[in-house]
């Protein structure tokens, strides 16, 4: 039963961590101060491309593991993106579909039940997705690395959240505190 919980708690962060990255991977208003080729753009060298550049140069040193454990970490994360972020559109343009039935003096029981089953259907969808990634990840990692791999996402998500959002650097270089905002608590206190 521990097992499970844990699993279900992880998948929350993941299901977090994965509509943070779909999230970061549209287009923002107003954050391509030169363009979609410029700085901030999502042409050659745009934010994607740093983002995951940061992450590979600093992902190593703040989980404890070497280069090709980095690698294999972001390669899964590239695999069972394209997946997370078609289970996205579709889980939106269901939330549209069920909006748009809803505001009808009458909801129809039928279509509106056939509109929850379908995104009960992709939710579950998605949490077996992360399940299965985070199973791969953590074929990886021992069990401190796995913490630290959490804390670092959830760092790094955060920063991107602000940045694309045009946060006080607004355009400005992508470069998230790395290591030093992943707090490593020592009981031996070396």
């Amino acid at each position: 039963m521990h097992k499970k919980l844990l699993f279900y708690f992880l998948g929350l962060i993941l299901a977090g961590m994965a509509s943070a990255t779909w999230a970061l991977a549209q287009p923002a208003e107003g954050f391509r101060p030169g363009g979609p080729g410029g700085p901030g753009g999502s042409g050659p060298g745009g934010f994607q491309e740093r983002f995951q550049q940061v992450k590979r140069t600093q992902m190593g040193p703040a989980l404890g593991v070497n280069q090709q454990t980095v690698d294999r970490l972001l390669e899964i994360e590239r695999r069972y993106q394209p997946g997370r972020r078609q289970l996205i559109q579709s889980m939106k343009m269901d939330y549209q579909r069920l909006q748009q039935a809803m505001s009808q003096p009458a909801p129809q029981e039928q279509q509106v039940q056939a509109i929850l089953t379908d995104m009960k259907r992709k939710k579950q969808e998605m949490q077996d997705l992360q399940t299965r990634q985070g199973e791969e990840e953590d074929a990886l990692l021992s069990p401190v690395q796995q913490a630290r791999y959490l804390m670092y996402n959830q760092s790094l998500m955060k920063e991107a959240r602000t940045i694309k959002r045009g946060g006080p650097e607004e355009g400005g270089t992508f470069t998230p505190g790395g290591p030093r905002e992943v707090p490593v608590i020592n009981p031996s206190g070396r």
